[in-house]
């Protein structure tokens, strides 16, 4: 399984992780930053008085690998 792995900062300075699954491999590097801005604009998400996805900061693509044992 393929995903993406975004860390933002919150309102505080405090990392926010929020991944996504299966994404469009074909975008690039500043496409996927400029979709994960968007986030930081839309203002919604709140926890203990602070914003969570206040700026991006990293992303990254994870792949995990299942492996059947029996």
């Amino acid at each position: 399984m393929l995903k993406i792995v975004a860390t933002f900062k919150n309102s505080f300075g405090k990392n926010q992780m929020w991944s996504f699954n299966d994404p469009d491999t074909t975008k690039t590097g500043t496409e996927i930053k400029g979709l994960l801005e968007r986030m930081t604009d839309v203002k919604l998400c709140y926890k203990d008085g602070a914003e969570l996805f206040h700026t991006v900061e990293t992303a990254k693509y994870v792949e995990t690998i299942e492996t059947i044992i029996f």
